[in-house]
């Protein structure tokens, strides 16, 4: 469950990063409501190129402004209760399970509730997009992805080549 969270929590931050990066819209930390880059690093770069109008980049600033203000006290939570976590593996003698299971599922929770938020604000600015925006923002995320591919093809080193002859004397 974990895992899939982890997982979930990464793809929509992949998601709403790319909205803040849009072509007409500051980009993060140039005007309010993009404080600490908080658009970019949570899956806003679908809007990267895209040309919004006033009134688009004012409903997406609010929306990222009301999402932001939302989660500041879960993400403070969270980091106290990975700070339990690492008191109860720094403490002397055996390790309390049932407590560090019980921390654990408790982050689960919060991880899950922000990324439900983040879906929810990625939903959110789908449907202020028009369907040519939308178009524009899926071929340029299918051109990064094969971009992203063969990258990753460039990179990976070839096979070892098997011995010729195949037999050793």
């Amino acid at each position: 469950m974990f895992k899939k969270t982890i997982l979930a929590v990464t793809v929509l931050a992949g998601l709403s990063a790319t909205v803040a990066q849009a072509h007409d819209m500051p980009p993060p930390g140039a005007g309010p409501g993009f404080h600490h880059g908080w658009g970019q690093r949570h899956g806003m770069e679908m809007l990267a190129g895209l040309k919004l109008t006033p009134a688009q980049r004012t409903q997406i600033h609010a929306i990222l402004e009301a999402a932001r203000k939302g989660r500041h006290g879960d993400w403070k939570q969270a980091g106290a209760l990975h700070e339990q976590i690492r008191d109860l593996l720094l403490a002397p003698g055996p390790v309390d399970r049932a407590k560090l299971t019980s921390l654990t599922q408790q982050i689960e929770a919060i991880y899950h509730a922000d990324a439900e938020a983040r879906l929810d604000v990625a939903v959110k600015i789908h449907d202020i997009l028009t369907p040519a925006q939308l178009a524009d923002a899926k071929a340029r995320e299918d051109k990064i992805r094969s971009l992203h591919e063969q990258l990753r093809d460039l990179m990976t080193p070839p096979p070892a080549e098997a011995p010729e002859g195949g037999d050793a004397d």
